[in-house]
């Protein structure tokens, strides 16, 4: 008595798969035209690339070591920068080219002379004095004297509110404004400096002067 051994579906299922793919292949017709394609073979794969080379691994910079610098010795100064040169100075050179002009003024009055006279005239005098030629240089102008000027003089020396002799008369004529000039001697010259001149201005109603004012040095 025969045995029956069931079969599983899944090995049925490929058994008949492989019979109908037998009767289908039996059934086509090649024929003597039939010319398949060349098989082409398999191509060999590219070679490998060549391997990287390694990536140099960044080292540390060491620190820059400060240089010694030498110290002075202890107790020993520090040398001082050279001192900036300097132009000589010639001593025979005059810093002011007008150094030897001297400005002199004053200004002119009733109450200054010596007894003081009762007027309302009033003037003024500007002078220059060069100390290399001792010569005097000056501008005189006046107004509202009483009368016509009868002499116009130099006095020293002198201080203010004193009296001194005549040292130089000044030649007429005489208007309102006047301007002279005259070289001094050295000791006038001291005098006039010193603030020990004064001009003195008559008119016939002040015999004894009716303006005067004592010279004095501005520049």
């Amino acid at each position: 008595m025969s045995r029956f051994v069931p079969v599983s579906t899944p090995a049925r299922l490929a058994a008949t798969s492989l019979a109908l793919l037998a009767v289908g292949c039996s059934s086509v017709d090649l024929g003597p035209r039939y010319d398949p394609p060349p098989v082409r073979a398999p191509q060999p794969l590219p070679p490998a690339p060549a391997p990287l080379p390694p990536i140099a691994t960044p080292q540390p910079i060491p620190p820059a070591q400060p240089v010694p610098q030498p110290l002075p010795p202890i107790g020993t100064p520090a040398p001082l920068p050279p001192p900036p040169l300097q132009t000589p100075v010639d001593p025979t050179a005059s810093p002011n080219p007008q150094a030897h002009l001297v400005t002199l003024t004053t200004r002119l009055d009733g109450a200054s002379v010596m007894p003081p006279a009762r007027s309302n005239a009033t003037g003024q005098l500007d002078a220059l004095y060069d100390s290399n030629t001792r010569l005097l240089r000056w501008k005189t102008s006046w107004s509202a004297l009483s009368g016509p000027i009868t002499a116009v003089q130099f006095h020293g020396p002198a201080e203010y509110g004193q009296t001194g002799p005549v040292t130089m008369v000044w030649p007429a004529p005489f208007g309102p404004t006047y301007e002279g000039r005259a070289t001094l001697t050295p000791q006038q010259a001291v005098d006039l400096l010193d603030g020990r001149w004064y001009v003195n201005v008559f008119t016939a109603p002040y015999p004894s002067g009716e303006l005067r004012g004592q010279l004095r040095v501005v520049h």
